[in-house]
């Protein structure tokens, strides 16, 4: 089968690589002469399983509140004479439910432990290199609220089989020693050594190569004037 795939970001190429793999020929096009130059070009680069919380969660609709009309906020809001935007808004609010919340995060670390699982893997079976680093992230906490509120979370990720480990102020100093400046500003954090970052935009860049590498598959990417460029397969 030929497979047609828009957009050679993160999930593009890693999209044209694994159906390469199943036997198809694949074409990936995009608008930029070159891969990963949108959204994926500065993407944070974290492989964080433990970041399972999503934005929808009991606390979130009282800090949407207070961050109304502010520019800089973590969830930006703007309310608009607009029916779809309070449809979802209502959807949003279902969603902030603790059982909604407990059902979210329970989906959330099944697919990012699939995922890091998949990727240690393209890892070990290809060298591919991009900066990767296996140190764990660790998760800090200024704030004894926010710490606290981060326990049951953490406890439910760690049942999930996501080992995201509580540790004290002292302990996330030990695993981090450029935290020893703010140790009096620290309530707490969570540690999950399993966790990964790397450089999201050479990923991509490095998979091309792999694609693009002789009886693996075709890949054609289209620029800004409709040129493109084919290896064949």
């Amino acid at each position: 089968m030929h497979v047609l795939v828009l957009g050679s970001g993160l999930l593009g190429v890693s999209t044209a690589y694994y159906l390469s793999q199943l036997g198809h020929q694949v074409t990936v096009v995009d608008r930029q002469a070159s891969p990963a130059a949108e959204t994926s070009f500065a993407n944070g680069g974290q492989i964080s399983v433990s970041h399972a919380e999503p934005w929808a969660n009991p606390s979130a609709p009282l800090k949407v509140l207070q961050w109304l009309g502010k520019e800089d906020a973590p969830l930006l809001f703007r309310i608009r004479a607009d029916m779809r935007q309070w449809l979802w808004g209502l959807q949003f609010m279902r969603e902030c439910t603790p059982a909604r919340t407990r059902h979210n995060i329970e989906q959330i670390v099944r697919l990012g432990t699939y995922s890091r699982s998949m990727l240690q893997e393209l890892r070990a079976n290809t060298g591919l290199s991009y900066d990767q680093r296996t140190q764990g992230i660790l998760h800090f906490y200024t704030s004894k609220k926010e710490f606290d509120g981060a326990l049951k979370p953490a406890e439910q990720m760690r049942a999930l089989g996501c080992e995201r480990q509580v540790v004290s102020a002292d302990e996330a100093i030990k695993i981090e020693p450029a935290l020893a400046h703010i140790r009096s500003q620290l309530a707490g954090a969570t540690y999950t050594a399993e966790d990964e970052s790397g450089d999201a935009n050479r990923f991509a860049r490095e998979l091309v190569k792999l694609c693009e590498t002789p009886h693996r598959h075709s890949i054609a990417r289209s620029g800004r004037h409709h040129r493109s460029r084919r290896s064949d397969r």
